[in-house]
This record gives structure tokens, sequence and C-alpha cells, in this order.
């Protein structure tokens, strides 16, 4: 991430209030443009992009410290074949949706971006136990809540996790409202970072409700997930993805086989119990996981 950001143009340099020297600017600030003016019209916001999507939407959201693990999501998808769902990235600050802008062209796999269309997080906040990253983690439910209002059917996927195959048949069923992926093997906690919603009133409900509760409990996103569902089961129906083929990372973490030695082999893996950016790249890595080419 070092590298990237000694290479950013100045404007961009700027927007992040980082220095640049009086030079670089002055050729850019010309006819009455700022350098924010001079380049705004490429960033497409969510409230704009959400009109031209299809459903179902695969949704995640990044901001510049996770970029590489979105990359990393990115190209785990690009393996398979026949996805069937349109993929959407929220960037969470211009940073990352430029460098994203840029790759577009050179990967096959067709994703789009669209910029916050609430207050820009902080680039590089990747700690869950920092505010700037509560703060980033909220906003996924407003995001999730725009796609239903739309009538889009929603599967929501933090950018820490990988696709090994295609996992939409395990949505098909339309007898269920909510899937989620399960955090242990009893089955009592559900993860806010691996789920679809197909777009109804009961799930319009259920997420109104859920970020509501969330405004009042602001670190609790997985709690406040997991109260309401609770509240919601009588009337949404909800089905638990199997543990052995969606795995949180400490589940994952318990054998030692390779995932394609595994069977069944696992659908997605999610590096969750883990702090930071690092440690889940690490982890990643050391599991075959890691499809990014260097």
């Amino acid at each position: 991430m070092r590298k990237v950001l000694a290479n950013l143009k100045p404007n961009e340099r700027l927007r992040l209030g980082l220095p640049v020297s009086q030079n670089d600017v002055g050729d850019k600030a010309t006819n009455g443009e700022t350098p924010r003016d001079h380049e705004s019209q490429q960033f497409v916001e969510l409230t704009d992009r959400v009109e031209y999507l299809t459903s179902p939407v695969l949704l995640t959201v990044t901001n510049f410290g996770f970029l590489d693990l979105l990359l990393n999501l990115l190209h785990s998808i690009h393996r398979l074949s026949n996805l069937q769902a349109t993929i959407l990235v929220v960037c969470e600050d211009r940073t990352a949706y430029t460098e994203l802008l840029k790759k577009q062209s050179n990967f096959t796999l067709k994703y789009q971006l669209a910029l916050t269309h609430l207050e820009e997080s902080v680039i590089n906040a990747t700690d869950y136990r920092t505010q700037s990253y509560i703060s980033l983690v909220q906003k996924r439910v407003s995001y999730v809540q725009l796609l239903l209002q739309r009538g889009l059917d929603v599967l929501y996927i933090d950018s820490d996790v990988v696709l090994l195959a295609n996992p939409m048949k395990y949505f098909s069923d339309n007898k269920f409202d909510l899937f989620a992926q399960s955090e242990i093997e009893s089955n009592r906690v559900l993860c806010a970072g691996f789920f679809y919603l197909r777009a109804n009133e009961k799930t319009k409900r259920f997420v109104r409700t859920w970020k509501r509760d969330l405004a009042k409990d602001p670190r609790g996103i997985q709690v406040t997930f997991n109260r309401q569902i609770k509240l919601f089961r009588a009337n949404m129906k909800v089905s638990i993805l199997p543990i052995n083929r969606f795995m949180s990372g400490k589940v994952f973490l318990k054998s030692e086989k390779p995932w394609f030695d595994r069977t069944p082999q696992p659908i997605e893996v999610h590096a969750n119990f883990m702090v930071g950016e690092g440690r889940k790249e690490d982890m990643l890595k050391t599991h075959h996981l890691w499809f990014v080419e260097d």
C-alpha cells in the first residue's frame, strides 16, 4: 500500500490530506476548476449506480486499507463459472475507487463500482476495535437496505471472504427469505459478513429494524444481526447454510487439510476471527486461498 500511496497523482494526494508541491497543483487548477472538480466526474455514487443494477446483486464493500483482500475476493470469483449475479463493489474512499477503476480494463471479470453516497471513511481502517472501522461496518446495512428497496436480492459478502465454488444454487429455495452462514458448529451465531436476502416486505422490515438497533449499539453489528433474526424468525424464514461448505475462519482452521483435499470441498471461507488485514492475508496465503498473482 505504501507504493500505491507514493504513486498517487497530486489531486488524489490532496483529497487524502497528503503533501504535494505547489508546482504539481498549479497547472491542474485552471479555468476555475479545483483539483477535486477536475476529476470528480469519474466517481459514480451508489444512489446513481443502483438504478442500473439487475437482481441478484453480489454486494461487497471496501476501503483502501482492505483493497488487497477485496482484489483476492474478486480473483476467487473470477475462477468460477456462470455466477449469475451482478457484482457491485461499494468504495468507502476515492482512492479505492480509483485503483479499482484502473484495474477494470485488465480484468475479464465484470464488476460495477460505486462510491459511497454517505460520508467517506478513513482509508486505512482495518482494525475492528477502532471507531473508524466501526463506522465503516455500520454503513453496509444502509447499502443493503438501498438495494432491497429497489427490489434487488442481495448476497452480501465481506471483503475478507473467498469463494471456491458457485454459491448461488444454495439460495434458490423461494420459501426462505434469508440465508446466512453460521460462525460456529452449534448454529447459534449467524454471520453478518455473509448472507443472502430476498427482496420482499419481510426482509425490508428486518433490515430497517436492524439498522435502528445498530444505531443504539454501534459496536454490535453481529449482535444486532442475530438479535433481530430471533425477533423476526416467526414471520421471516431463515435458512442456515451448511457449515462444512460455508466456513468461518474459526471452523476452517480446525483442520490442517488444504481446502481442495477436504470432502466435501468448501464453497466459501471467511477470514474472520482474526484482527487486521495483514493477519487475514497471511492466513489466506498459508492455506492456498490467495488467488492474486504477484
